[in-house]
């Protein structure tokens, strides 16, 4: 398992700038401190899982597959105030709005392993 203190080369990182102004119809503000102190049953699920995280076609859309479940689309970017925006495809989502999904590209992103677009 990887932790925070894992090394990134700079060329495993995409260009960090990117900004995003539009995101899908249900995307939810996502305080991920939050979800990690009160919801960290799904926090730490999505630590432990074996995942794959596919770039999409725009700085915020990923696909994401989490211990070999079929893949979910996701959107999620980083907001001014430094908490989040975030979407998923998954029922979980649709039912609680926090999924292991959105946890993995956060949880991807706090190790340097892809770049969030900010919120425009």
């Amino acid at each position: 398992m990887k932790t925070a203190e894992s090394p990134t080369t700079t060329s495993e990182c995409s260009l960090p700038d990117q900004r995003v102004s539009r995101q899908p119809s249900g995307t939810r503000n996502l305080d991920f401190r939050q979800i990690r102190d009160e919801r960290s049953a799904t926090w730490n699920a999505a630590l432990d899982a074996t995942v794959e995280v596919t770039k999409g076609g725009r700085p915020d859309l990923f696909l994401v597959s989490v211990d070999d479940d079929y893949p979910v689309n996701c959107s999620l970017a980083e907001q001014p105030n430094g908490t989040h925006a975030g979407w998923c495809s998954c029922d979980v989502f649709q039912a609680t709005t926090v999924c292991p999904h959105l946890c993995v590209l956060r949880q991807h992103a706090a190790l340097n392993e892809l770049d969030l677009p900010r919120k425009a």
